[in-house]
C-alpha cells in the first residue's frame, strides 16, 4: 500500500512538473515585444512629450540609438522562422489550457515598421529605412512603410514619388493605406493628383471608395470638385 502511495505521489509530481515545464516553455517560446532600457515603445513615445526636457531629451536618445536601429535591423533582418520552432508551437497549441502567442516573421517586420510610425515626427531618423522598405521588393512592408512615412512627415520630395510608384498592387487594384498616407501630405502631394482621379474608378474594395475622395479633397479641393467629388 505504501508502494503504491509512493509510486502515485511519484507520477503525480511528475505530472507537475511536467506541466509546469510545458507552461515555462509556451511562454518562452513565444512572441515578446523588445524592450528598451527596461521600457516599451509606447513608455518611450510618451515620453518624447513629456514636459520635463530632461526626460524628453533622454528618449529622444533612447529613440534614435536603440529603437530606430534595431526595429530597422528587424525589418531587413528577420526574414526566417524556425522550422522547429513551428513545429513545437503547433504541438503546444494542441494542448488544452496553451495558446502560445506567435507572429511569423513577415508580421514581426510589418510591425516594426508600423512601431516607427508610433514616433511621429521625431522618428525622421528613420526615413531612410522605410522609403527602401516602400521601394522594395518586399510587399509585405509597403502599406505599412506607406502609413508610418506619413505619420512622421518624411520630406515629401523624396517620400511622394516613392508612395504614387505603390499606390497599385501586381493586380491594378488600389492601396488605401498608400492613398490615406498621399492624403497627409495635402497640397505636398499634388503630382498625385492624375493617378488619384483615375482611381476614383476603382470599385475593388469599400475601403478604397473611402478614401480616395477624402485624399483628393485633402491635396487638391479644386481638382477634386472637378472629377465630381461632392464637398
Amino acid at each position: 500500500m505504501k508502494r503504491m502511495l509512493r509510486i502515485s505521489a511519484a507520477v503525480l509530481a511528475g505530472l507537475g512538473v511536467l506541466a509546469a515545464g510545458t507552461w515555462i516553455l509556451s511562454r518562452a517560446i513565444g512572441d515578446h515585444r523588445s524592450l528598451y532600457r527596461g521600457r516599451s515603445i509606447y513608455y518611450w513615445s510618451e515620453q518624447l512629450t513629456n514636459h520635463d526636457a530632461a526626460a524628453s531629451s533622454r528618449a529622444a536618445t533612447v529613440l534614435n540609438s536603440r529603437i530606430i536601429p534595431h526595429l530597422t535591423n528587424e525589418i531587413f533582418s528577420d526574414t526566417n522562422d524556425s522550422k522547429l520552432k513551428l513545429a513545437i508551437i503547433a504541438r503546444l497549441n494542441t494542448l488544452p489550457g496553451i495558446e502560445v502567442e506567435f507572429i511569423g516573421a513577415d508580421g514581426r517586420r510589418a510591425r516594426a515598421v508600423n512601431d516607427l510610425g508610433i514616433f511621429g515626427p521625431k522618428a525622421k531618423g528613420a526615413a531612410p529605412a522605410l522609403l527602401v522598405a516602400l521601394k522594395g521588393k518586399d510587399e509585405v512592408l509597403y502599406c505599412p512603410a506607406a502609413s508610418s512615412l506619413a505619420r512622421i512627415q518624411a520630406d515629401p520630395e523624396a517620400t511622394v514619388p516613392a508612395l504614387i510608384g505603390r499606390l497599385v498592387d501586381r493586380r491594378g487594384r488600389g492601396r488605401s493605406e498608400v492613398v490615406e498616407a498621399l492624403g497627409e501630405y495635402g497640397p505636398r502631394a499634388k503630382a498625385a493628383v492624375p493617378a488619384l482621379v483615375k482611381m476614383l474608378r476603382d470599385r475593388s474594395s469599400r475601403e478604397l471608395i473611402k478614401v480616395v475622395p477624402v485624399a483628393l479633397k485633402q491635396i487638391d479641393p479644386e481638382a477634386a470638385a472637378a472629377a465630381g467629388v461632392p464637398k
